[in-house]
């Protein structure tokens, strides 16, 4: 019950003092998937999968996405199916719609008795003759059978007294058994999945919940499944084994020296953090056994740092091919909660007792933004002042040193960043400050970006007219081996598009003050000679605790007074036509909801757009604690406009004027609710569009100004003629009936 307690006293308390709150999320959005929650653990038509053996060393350091990807479909190049029926002789199937009872089936004498009627009196019961069968056992696998004994399923009654005696009449029982199958299909690994560590994907693959990561990456255990939800929907206060992740088989035959175990866990970080009740274990797998066994664990706690565990592997029933190791983690299972995060896993021989640290030097955070104050901004707004729109004339990028020596920086070319545009460098610049990094310790590498020729480094705008996507790269190197490279690249997107953003598209938290007609104001502040019209709002709300998704809202826009907001400038609280809103819930990074404004409002300058609310729900916007913007929030309850106390950013996008607009406003960077393929892409004469079972909808080209070139009705997969499209790059764009989008590139070539 302590949860639900602790909820409550929460909300009274906030219900009371008409107060801002942060709700840990009930879902995890950027995996969630809409159809994927429909589960069910009936063998038949499942599929298996078969993984192969790792050898040492094994190493995890959760910077790249080393899970396998559960997707595989009946025809597959690696599916191999097999079939099981219910009911054999002999090893030979029964024929379909053979039945048997488990026990003794009878034929029934009759004769007949003058005065009394036909068949009146019993003179005998006779036993059915049974046999042998092998049953199936169809609900678990591996597949067993037991031989057992069976009768047939009828019984028969013999009129004596006939001409023809016996006569037997055939009476159908029900029956304890009735031929059945299972079909299983079963997955075996590929080249492919050489690179695949792990057997189960329930964790959370992240860079934004740890605190000071040895690297980039952790590997996060919660109270949500593999595809985003809770685990337990019965109770708010539910609680046992939530999350699990286990390695594949690795071989320990063969070992050389000491084999030892070792890896890095934090209780908490930025996320929830587990109470005393909690824990986190970890079990081996015995091959000699066939059991699991307890060797570590830990009860919840806080911190800000990660811990190392190390210990060695000395048994011989562990010792052997096939052994394996799993992390469990045990806490709420009703949403994000109660978070553990690990990382550096790893399990090598020839190890020693005091072998703490990992020897590496590590991106540990993502790279910031490029550009002053936002994450994202308008490709037109930037074009005004481009190179006064970089952040500060300079870069920071952290790193992390688990070395325990002293590192020399390669500054001849091994360390340093470069700036691409559709696969074109740019532009690339070596680091060039200090060449030592200090053993055990984080250090900022800090780029002075040059903004005059030779070596340039910002956003060109001569290379795209209505949005650009820039990718950098950027790259350490040491005079030291480091264990594993595959953390000293560290690659990001510049995105911009038509909208103003603070937030890295992620939300740790949730949001909200209670409190009819209280109100929320997020600062904006557009470049100097910039004239504009905001045409929508992009919100991105988390379901949490509470259920707001009927609680009605209006969007607001202020001047700013003395750094605060000032005058109201626009409402949809018209009082002739008022237009409402509702929390609408997308899922994946950069899920956002786009708000349509009714009418167009023409801005400059600073600004605050934000909401007022026409209950008192919380309505629980997202909130980015990784980048802080607590400066620009503020809340209104009636008695003057207060700064938040949270620190962090609220994930509100406000959306300008485009000619782009008709494709932008529904792109999602990943769209859950709506996908298809479509093939070939560069293509010539004829596309194809595959669409799921059953769609109805439309099928829109544009070309890259945004003009509307092919719409045509789209009922089920199809194929599209594209003969009248010249060579050159297009926006395909597919909407359903019911408003769901799908965007993508495509390449015409001639």
């Amino acid at each position: 019950m302590r949860k639900i307690i602790v909820l409550l006293t929460v909300f009274i308390s906030f219900a009371t003092y008409a107060q801002e709150e942060l709700q840990p999320l009930r879902y995890n959005g950027k995996i969630m998937k809409e159809e994927a929650h429909q589960k069910t653990s009936v063998l038949h038509e499942s599929f298996t999968y078969i993984f192969d053996t790792l050898d040492l060393p094994f190493f995890d350091d959760f910077s790249s996405d080393h899970f396998k990807i559960f997707n595989d479909t009946v025809g597959g190049s690696n599916v191999v199916d097999s079939t099981w029926f219910f009911l054999e002789i002999a090893g030979v199937p029964n024929a379909w719609g053979s039945s048997y009872m488990l026990d003794t089936s009878y034929r029934y004498e009759y004769d007949t008795v003058p005065g009394y009627g036909f068949d009146s009196i019993s003179i005998d019961t006779i036993a059915l003759p049974s046999s042998f069968v092998d049953v199936f056992i169809l609900d678990n696998y591996p597949v067993t059978f037991t031989n057992t004994e069976v009768w047939p399923s009828f019984y028969t009654i013999d009129s004596m007294w006939t001409v023809s005696s016996p006569d037997a009449t055939i009476i159908e029982v029900d029956p304890d058994l009735l031929q059945d199958s299972l079909t299983m299909y079963f997955v075996v690994e590929s080249v492919a999945d050489a690179e695949i560590f792990w057997q189960d994907h329930f964790v959370y693959l992240n860079d934004t919940y740890p605190i000071q990561p040895h690297s980039i990456g952790v590997a996060t255990f919660d109270g949500i499944d593999d595809v985003g939800y809770p685990y337990d929907w019965s109770s708010p206060s539910a609680t046992g084994l939530s999350d699990v992740l286990t390695s594949k088989p690795i071989n320990l035959l063969g070992t050389v020296g000491d084999v030892y175990f070792s890896f890095l866990y934090q209780g908490g970080g930025i996320g929830e953090v587990p109470d005393q009740f909690d824990s986190l274990t970890l079990e081996f797998w015995s091959p000699v056994s066939s059991q699991w066994f307890s060797v570590w664990n830990t009860t919840g706690s806080s911190s800000s740092t990660f811990t190392q565990v190390l210990f060695e592997v000395s048994s011989a029933q562990y010792k052997q091919d096939g052994f394996q190791f799993r992390f469990k983690s045990y806490g709420s299972l009703t949403g994000s909660l109660d978070h553990w995060h690990i990382d550096y896993v790893e399990l090598a021989d020839n190890r020693a007792f005091d072998d703490f640290h990992e020897d590496e030097w590590a991106f540990q955070y993502p790279a910031q933004s490029f550009i002053k104050e936002f994450t994202s901004m308008p490709w037109t707004h930037y074009q005004m002042d481009p190179k006064n729109r970089m952040v500060n004339d300079s870069v920071t990028l952290s790193t992390y040193s688990s070395n325990p020596n002293l590192a020399g920086i390669n500054v001849s070319g091994g360390t340093g960043m470069e700036l691409y545009y559709d696969g074109t460098l740019l532009s690339s610049i070596d680091y060039l400050g200090a060449a030592t990094v200090n053993p055990l310790t984080s250090f900022d590498l800090r780029y002075e970006l040059p903004d005059s020729d030779p070596g340039e480094f910002w956003f060109d705008t001569a290379y795209a007219d209505t949005f650009a996507i820039f990718d950098l790269k950027h790259f350490l190197g040491t005079d030291t081996d480091n264990l594993f490279r595959g953390n000293d690249t560290l690659w990001q997107q510049q995105v911009f598009e038509n909208y103003y953003a603070y937030d890295d598209g992620s939300a740790e938290s949730a949001y909200g003050i209670v409190g009819a007609g209280a109100e929320v104001a997020y600062k904006f502040s557009m470049p100097n000679g910039v004239v504009d019209s905001l045409r929508a709002v992009k919100m991105h709300f988390e379901a949490s605790v509470n259920d707001a998704s009927n609680a009605l809202f209006y969007i607001q826009i202020w001047n700013e007074i003395n750094g605060k907001p000032g005058d109201l400038i626009y409402t949809t609280d018209d009082e002739l036509l008022p237009t409402t809103y509702l929390p609408k819930y997308k899922y994946g990074v950069n899920g956002y909801y786009e708000y349509v404004l009714p009418e167009a409002v023409a801005l400059s300058g600073t600004f605050y757009v934000g909401w007022k609310q026409s209950s008192a729900d919380r309505l629980n916007i997202g909130f980015d604690k990784n980048i802080n913007n607590q400066d620009k929030i503020f809340y209104d309850m009636g008695s003057g406009w207060t700064n938040t106390s949270f620190e962090g950013s609220l994930m509100i996008r406000p959306v300008f004027v485009s000619g782009f607009d008709d494709i932008l406003a529904s792109v999602k960077t990943n769209n859950a609710g709506f996908e298809f393929e479509m093939y070939p892409n560069p293509a010539n004469e004829w596309l194809n569009i595959k669409v799921k079972d059953r769609f109805t909808g439309e099928f829109k080209i544009y070309d890259m100004q945004g003009k509307l070139l092919v719409i045509e009705n789209l009922v089920g997969s199809d194929q599209i003629s594209i003969t009248d499209l010249s060579a050159g790059m297009y926006i395909v764009q597919i909407i359903s009936e019911n408003g769901d989008v799908g965007t993508s590139r495509l390449s015409v070539s001639r």
